[in-house]
C-alpha cells in the first residue's frame, strides 16, 4: 500500500495521465458545487437551536402568541430550504459519481485490452475499484467528510454561548478525532488484506463458473465449492477482524458523543442556575454540540468504507498510469488510419514469452514469409504454437525483437487499426454478447453481403440460416447456446471477415464437421493455386491435419525448443526418410526379439 501511495505521489508530481487530470478537474467542479450546498446545509442546521433559544428566552418570558407564530413560520420555511440544500448536495454528488464512471470506465477497460502484459484478473479487479469509488460518490458517503470542516464553526458558537461549554466541546472533538485515528491504525492492514483476499475469491469464482460443465460432468463440484469456500472464508475472517475493531470503536465514539451531550446539558444547566446563561441556551448548546461532533462521529462509522475507497482509488490510478493508455478515445479520433499492408510477415530477432514470464518459450527467430505464403505450423502440444500465434496477433507482447506485417511493427500499430488487417481464430473460441451478424462483422457497420461471404468461406452460412433467428440470433449468457463446432465456425467466419492481410488460425478443423472442413480446405486450396504475386492474404495455420499440410507452401516446425522453417517438399521428404528408417529398425528389433538363450526361454 505504501508503495502504491508513493507511486501515486510520483505520478501526481508530473506523470499523471491527461485523462486522470481531466477527470479530477471535473470532480473538483462538482465538489465545489457540493461545498456550496454544504455551507447552506450547515448554516440551516442552526435553525433548530436558534428556534429553541428564542422560544425559551423570548416567547415564554413575553407570553406572546404572535411572536411564537412568526418564529415557527420562519423556522419551518428555513427547514424547507434545508431539504432543498441537502437534496441538492446529494444530487450533485450522485452526478459526480456518474460523470466519474463515464470518464474512466472505457479507459479502465481499454487500458487492459491494449496492454498485453495486464492479466485478465487485474482488468476485472480495477473495474471493481472504479465501481467502489463511484458508489462512494453516488451514495453520498463522502458527505461527512464535507461536513467535517464546519465542526470548528459550531464549536465557536459554543464559545459564544459560554467559554466553558466551548472548551468542553473542543476536548470532546479531540477525543473523537483520537478514536478516528485509532480506528485507522488498528484496522487499515486488515481491511486491505481482506480486500486482496476478496478479489482472489472473486477471481476464483469467475474462473470456476466458466468451467461449470466440466466440473459437473466429472463430479468434482463439491471439492471445487469447498476450495472456493475456503478462499472466501479467509477473506471473511480477515474482514471480521477489521469490522470487529471498527464497530467497537464506532460504538465507543457514539456513546462518548452522547456522554458529551449530557455533559453539555448538565454544564449548561449549572451555568443557567448561576445566571451566566439563559434557560434557552441549555437546549441550544446541546443541539449545537451534537451537530459539531456529528461529522467526526460519522467519519468513524464509515472509516472502513473510506479506507477501501482510498485503496481502490490508489490501485486504479496506479493501474491506469502503469498501463499503456496511448489508445485513448481522443487518440482514436485523431489517428491516421494506415493503408492495407502487403501480406508479408518479417520476424527480426523475435522471441515469445508468456505474460509475466522471464524465460522465452522459443529461441529468437529471424526470417521472412514471402507475400501470401500459406504456412503450416507444426509441433507437439505445449511446444509454443499457440503462444506464437497470440503474440503475432498482438494479444501478447514479444519477449524480444520485432514482428512486421507489410513493414509495419505489429506491436506499435494501433490495435483498432491493425485489427482490420488481422484475422485470428484462437484455439478456444469465445463469442461476444450480440447477434451472430454482429460477431462476424466484428461489431462494425458493414454491408450484409460481406458477412455472408465470410460465413460461406467458413462453411457455416447454411448452419446460421438454420438457427431460429438466422443471423439475428443473439449470443451470450442470456442468448442462444451454440455447440463447440458452431462457435468455431462463427469464429472462423469472424476471422475471414474483411479479407485480412494476415490470417492466424489455431487448429481451425478441431471442432468442425466434414462439410465445414471441406469449405475451409476449398478456400485454402483455391488460395494456393493463385500466383504468389496476386495473393492478398498470408496464412499461418497451427494444425495436425495432413490435408492442410499438403496444401501449405512452407512448414514451420516447433519441437524441443527449436524452430525450423522449410518448404513443404523438403518437410515431406524428411518425413518420408524418417519413416523409412523406422521401417528398417522395426524388423530388426522383432528379429532380435525372437532369438533367446535357453536360459532366457526357461
Amino acid at each position: 500500500m505504501d508503495q502504491q501511495q508513493n507511486s501515486t505521489k510520483t505520478t501526481a508530481s508530473g506523470g499523471v495521465r491527461p485523462e486522470i487530470r481531466q477527470t479530477l478537474r471535473t470532480m473538483y467542479r462538482y465538489l465545489r458545487a457540493a461545498l456550496v450546498f454544504t455551507v447552506a446545509v450547515n448554516l440551516l442546521l442552526l435553525v433548530a437551536p436558534m428556534y429553541m433559544l428564542q422560544i425559551y428566552d423570548r416567547v415564554l418570558t413575553s407570553s406572546s402568541v404572535d411572536t411564537l407564530v412568526v418564529l415557527t413560520v420562519i423556522a419551518i420555511f428555513m427547514l424547507v430550504m434545508y431539504i432543498a440544500a441537502e437534496g441538492g448536495r446529494k444530487r450533485v454528488l450522485a452526478n459526480a459519481g456518474k460523470v466519474f464512471g463515464e470518464a474512466l470506465d472505457g479507459i479502465t477497460l481499454r487500458a487492459g485490452f491494449n496492454n498485453a502484459r495486464v492479466p485478465p484478473a487485474a482488468i476485472i479487479q480495477n473495474v471493481g475499484n472504479l465501481s467502489r469509488v463511484q458508489s462512494f460518490l453516488i451514495n453520498a458517503t463522502v458527505a461527512p467528510l464535507l461536513d467535517a470542516p464546519f465542526a470548528p464553526f459550531f464549536l465557536l458558537i459554543l464559545f459564544w454561548i459560554h467559554p466553558a461549554l466551548g472548551i468542553l466541546g473542543v476536548l470532546g472533538a479531540f477525543i473523537l478525532l483520537g478514536l478516528a485515528f485509532l480506528t485507522d491504525w488498528t484496522s487499515r492492514k486488515s481491511i486491505e488484506e481482506a480486500a486482496k483476499q476478496e478479489n482472489a475469491a472473486q477471481s476464483m469464482l469467475t474462473h470456476t463458473v466458466r468451467q461449470r460443465a466440466a466440473i459437473v460432468s466429472m463430479g468434482i463440484g463439491e471439492r471445487t465449492i469447498t476450495r472456493w469456500q475456503e478462499q472466501r472464508q479467509g477473506a471473511i475472517n480477515e474482514s471480521l477482524r477489521a469490522v470487529n475493531v471498527s464497530n467497537f470503536l464506532s460504538a465507543t465514539s457514539r456513546s462518548f458523543r452522547q456522554i458529551l451531550q449530557i455533559g453539555v446539558l448538565g454544564g449548561a444547566a449549572f451555568l443557567a442556575l448561576k445566571q451566566e446563561i439563559s434557560a434557552g441556551a441549555i437546549i441550544a448548546a446541546s443541539i449545537i454540540m451534537g451537530r459539531g461532533l456529528a461529522p467526526i462521529d460519522q467519519a468513524v462509522a464509515i472509516w472502513r468504507q473510506l479506507i477501501r475507497t482510498r485503496q481502490s482509488w490508489n490501485e486504479l490510478q496506479n493501474y491506469l498510469v502503469q498501463t499503456d493508455m496511448a489508445d485513448s478515445t481522443a487518440d482514436q479520433q485523431n489517428m491516421t488510419r494506415m493503408p492495407r499492408p502487403d501480406p508479408v510477415l518479417k520476424l527480426e530477432e523475435f522471441s515469445v514469452a508468456a505474460p509475466g514470464a522471464q524465460k522465452a518459450l522459443l529461441p529468437k527467430l529471424t526470417f521472412e514469409l514471402e507475400r501470401g505464403s500459406i504456412v503450416a505450423l507444426l509441433g507437439p502440444s505445449g511446444s509454443g504454437k499457440t503462444s506464437l500465434m497470440q503474440t503475432l496477433a498482438g494479444a501478447w507482447v514479444p519477449a524480444h525483437g520485432t514482428a512486421r506485417l507489410g513493414n509495419r511493427d505489429i506491436h506499435t500499430w494501433h490495435t483498432d487499426d491493425r485489427g482490420r488487417f488481422v484475422g485470428y481464430l484462437p484455439q478456444h473460441v469465445e463469442l461476444l454478447t450480440g447477434t451472430v451478424f454482429e460477431n462476424i462483422a466484428r461489431f462494425t457497420d458493414t454491408e450484409p453481403e460481406q458477412v455472408y461471404e465470410a460465413a460461406r468461406m467458413a462453411g457455416c452460412h447454411e448452419t446460421i440460416l438454420g438457427l431460429q433467428q438466422g443471423y439475428d440470433t443473439v449470443l451470450g449468457d442470456q442468448g442462444t447456446h451454440l455447440s463447440a463446432g458452431q462457435r468455431q465456425s462463427v469464429g472462423l467466419a469472424r476471422a475471414f471477415f474483411g479479407d485480412p492481410a494476415m490470417m492466424l488460425l489455431d487448429e481451425p478443423t478441431a471442432h468442425l464437421d466434414s462439410t465445414m472442413v471441406g469449405s475451409l480446405l476449398q478456400h485454402i486450396i483455391a488460395m494456393s493455386k493463385i500466383p504468389i504475386a496476386d495473393r492478398t492474404s498470408l496464412f499461418m495455420i497451427a494444425t495436425h491435419d495432413p490435408r492442410i499440410i499438403n496444401v501449405a507452401d512452407r512448414i514451420l516446425v516447433i519441437q524441443n525448443g527449436k524452430v525450423g522453417l522449410m518448404p513443404r517438399e523438403e518437410y515431406i521428404r524428411k518425413i518420408s526418410d524418417l519413416n523409412q528408417k523406422r521401417a528398417q529398425i522395426v524388423p530388426k528389433q522383432q528379429t532380435s526379439g525372437t532369438i533367446s538363450s535357453p536360459k532366457e526361454s526357461e
